[in-house]
């Protein structure tokens, strides 16, 4: 017997168990919907439950801080996402104070807007990678006791097209913040605001002396194709005070509703100039906020080169929609100084985000930790843009699965740029047929016990946006390969005939009718066919026209497409030539005589 059948058995010899006791009539088709009812409330409680036992934790909240520690995790998570299309859940309690826990598991709070590798997709090669992951410095656990329910703030499924500028030939600024985090170079583009278009999510920009000539391009950027714009240093209060000379009601005051203080006096138009040291220590506010999602401070990190902090000019003052995330000391609300600051551009959530971080160069002032934190920011933005530009992609496929069984599945894309890519596979095996379209059709593995499949399909657009959706649907195995009606096998003269039916039919693709002398070994004297998959009633027939003489015995032995085989029950045949057969033989109370009349 294989080994699914005893879980199936059991459930069965439960319930016949239970009808003979109490004398119930119960039928084999009702036991079986009920088991497999049973079956099926556990198998969609493993679909919801996004987090499992086996799930691994990656410890954003770990320290002391480094850039294996605080930043590795995002090259993590880029990785398994790019290479291996798994889901990431970025857990975030919305009620947390600064750096308080998101969850606890094991008596552990988790804090830093958590990671988590959900457990249905850690197979052997992902399970690789966070082991190579580990030995980079990245810290965490396998959640081995249970289930843990944090809030999940975002299913992270794809990273945002980043283009970092190099128009002022300080882009090794930003790309030393990929190498820390162990990003590759494909991550990112190189280029300049005039090569700005729609298939850009983020324009990035740690330093630069801004104009419209050169930069104008950034307000048709973030309010017709809604891309996304990170800046630090002096390129920020330059460009809130950049307007178009010929249509001055364009501006490039994103975040400000009259532009920043210029970092110097003279350097950015009429406005006025600031200090370069901010008022310190600085106010951290919206802890529960994605980019937010950092340990500790980062304010030493944003003090260093031409300027620090950010205030609007006299008379103006932050949009309310502007959040203002890191404050200093300087001013007063709505207009106080800031070191790290982020919105929707104008003020207008349907344009694109817009964040500010103080400081030349991230990646070399302060404290180690403060560092981290302060591309950890950058790299949350990046996360939260990915999100808003993720492809929107919806799915439709059977709520179960039979074994072996095949269903149409189907995706629809309703944002990004046409044409599309569809590739989907499954984390149980099984076959797509035209797995490179919207519209498939999957033929579910034959299984012997009932199992999860998480069915993804991958999406990329023109622009190589991608995003991967996840269906979870029950597959449900069948008692048997095939439910076998009736077997016999009787001498028709000269010849035995062997008979026999199936009710239904998974994953069948031959019989094998087998003859024996003594009931132990047996030889293969013909093979017969099988209908694949069928669920309506199957007859088939075999003449062996050289029977053995005397008492010989025969069976058959029924193979899947994956090699797996089962037998029948062994069925006795006495053959003498006479037309009639006798069993049992040896009797001992009472006999049977098939007499064959044709």
């Amino acid at each position: 017997m294989r080994p699914a059948f005893r879980v199936k058995a059991f459930l069965l010899n439960c319930f016949y168990f239970f009808s003979k006791q109490f004398r119930i009539n119960i039928s084999r088709k009702l036991i079986l919907l009920v088991v497999a009812f049973l079956i099926n409330v556990s198998s969609f409680s493993q679909c919801v439950s996004a987090v499992q036992g086996s799930s691994f934790i990656i410890n954003m909240g770990f320290s002391p801080q480094s850039n294996a520690t605080g930043l590795k995790p995002y090259g993590m998570i880029y990785d398994l996402i790019s290479n291996y299309n798994v889901p990431i859940l970025w857990c975030i309690k919305p009620t947390k104070s600064k750096d308080g826990a998101d969850f606890t598991y094991n008596w552990s709070g988790y804090s830093g807007g958590t990671f988590v590798v959900p457990a249905q997709f850690i197979d052997a090669a992902v399970t690789a990678r966070i082991t190579y992951w580990l030995t980079q410095g990245v810290q965490g656990t396998y959640a081995i006791a249970g289930s843990f329910t944090p809030v999940v703030y975002d299913t992270i499924t794809s990273f945002p097209k980043v283009m970092i500028d190099n128009l002022s030939g300080n882009q090794n600024i930003i790309t030393g913040y990929y190498a820390n985090a162990g990003i590759p170079l494909s991550a990112y583009v190189l280029g300049i605001p005039s090569t700005l278009n729609g298939c850009i999510d983020i324009w990035t920009n740690p330093h630069d002396e801004p104009t419209w000539a050169t930069h104008g391009y950034l307000y048709n950027f973030v309010t017709t194709f809604k891309g996304n714009i990170w800046a630090q240093c002096h390129e920020v209060s330059i460009m809130e005070n950049v307007q178009n000379p010929v249509f001055p009601f364009q501006k490039l005051n994103f975040l400000s509703t009259t532009g920043l203080q210029c970092y110097s006096a003279g350097n950015c138009g009429a406005a006025a100039a600031h200090a370069n040291n901010p008022i310190l220590p600085e106010t951290y506010q919206y802890p529960a906020d994605p980019i937010m999602q950092f340990v500790g401070t980062l304010g030493g990190a944003t003090q260093n080169g031409s300027e620090q902090w950010y205030i609007p000019n006299a008379g103006g003052q932050w949009y309310p929609t502007t959040r203002r995330g890191v404050r200093t000391g300087n001013g007063t609300s709505p207009a106080e100084g800031v070191l790290l600051v982020y919105g929707p551009a104008y003020g207008n959530a349907a344009n694109g985000t817009v964040m500010y971080e103080g400081g030349h160069n991230l990646n070399n002032s302060g404290t180690a930790a403060e560092r981290v934190q302060a591309q950890r920011a950058y790299f949350n933005f990046v996360l939260l843009t990915g999100k808003q530009k993720r492809l929107a992609v919806s799915t439709t496929a059977p709520a179960s699965f039979a074994s072996g069984f095949s269903y149409p599945v189907s995706a629809s894309v309703t944002s990004g740029t046409a044409p599309y890519t569809y590739q989907w596979t499954s984390t149980v095996g099984g076959t797509f047929t035209g797995g490179n379209t919207a519209n498939a059709v999957y033929t579910a593995p034959f299984s012997l016990v009932d199992t999860i499949a998480n069915i993804r399909i991958r999406v990329t657009d023109a622009c190589g946006r991608v995003n991967i959706k996840l269906i979870c649907v029950p597959i449900n195995a069948s008692p048997l390969p095939i439910d076998l009606l009736s077997f016999t096998a009787v001498p028709k003269k000269d010849a035995v005939k062997a008979e026999w039916c199936t009710a239904s039919e998974i994953n069948n693709d031959y019989f094998s009718l087998e003859r024996s002398e003594d009931a132990r070994s047996f030889e293969s004297i013909a093979t017969i066919e099988g209908k694949g998959n069928s669920t309506i009633k199957r007859d088939y027939s075999f003449l062996d026209r050289s029977p053995l003489a005397g008492l010989s015995y025969y069976r058959l032995k029924q193979t899947d497409f994956d090699g797996q085989f089962s037998y029948s029950e062994i069925v006795p045949v006495k053959f003498n030539g006479s037309g009639f057969v006798v069993f049992p033989n040896p009797a001992y109370n009472n006999v049977t005589i098939l007499v064959d009349q044709t």
